[in-house]
């Protein structure tokens, strides 16, 4: 009888998690779309994003990296692309091992033809109903594995562990002051 339950919990747990994948992919649609749009590719887009949320001007590339999820040699070879493209200026920080990182003019009206794009494709995305798909499956999938927890099905050996608390989202950092 356990057994069948944990096999019915098992079938739940991954319709819901297939349901959130196939939202994301939507939802990653939408941003694919608005980097083809102006020209650039979903990594060039996502680091003009987080150097423009960071105030476009004098941005730590290690500031950068760490928002991106990326490895050093990935993101100074993304920045050599985008400075050879006349996207952002690169310039040796205070400390002469940095280096900060800059919007060109070209770089803001790219990341702002990108950003309208994003703008269309998330209400064609809405009308078809993905969005709020996403926003169902995400609750959807957050309510059962609470539940599973409260009800002591996460926990081991009636210990009561608690999921750790997620970073800080970047955007959040973004706004602290310097």
């Amino acid at each position: 009888m356990e057994r069948l339950a944990s096999a019915a919990m098992a079938s739940t747990d991954y319709a819901l998690l297939a349901g959130v994948r196939h939202s994301l992919r939507a939802l990653n649609g939408v941003i694919e779309a608005g980097a083809k749009a102006a020209g650039l590719t979903v990594q060039q887009q996502g680091f003009l994003l987080s150097l423009a949320a960071r105030g476009g001007a004098h941005v730590p590339l290690a500031d950068l990296r760490a928002d991106l999820g990326m490895d050093q040699a990935t993101t100074s070879e993304l920045l050599t692309r985008l400075v050879r493209r006349g996207l952002v200026t690169r310039r040796t920080g205070l400390d002469r091992r940095a280096v900060d990182v800059s919007l060109s003019q070209s770089g803001r009206s790219a990341l702002t033809r990108s950003v309208r794009a994003i703008g269309r494709e998330v209400k064609l995305a809405k009308k078809r109903g993905d969005l709020g798909a996403l926003q169902r499956n995400l609750r959807a999938y957050f309510a059962f594995h609470t539940e599973r927890l409260r009800v002591g099905h996460g926990a081991r050996s009636g210990s009561s562990r608690r999921a750790p608390a997620s970073r800080q989202p970047s955007s959040a950092r973004a706004s602290r002051p310097r």
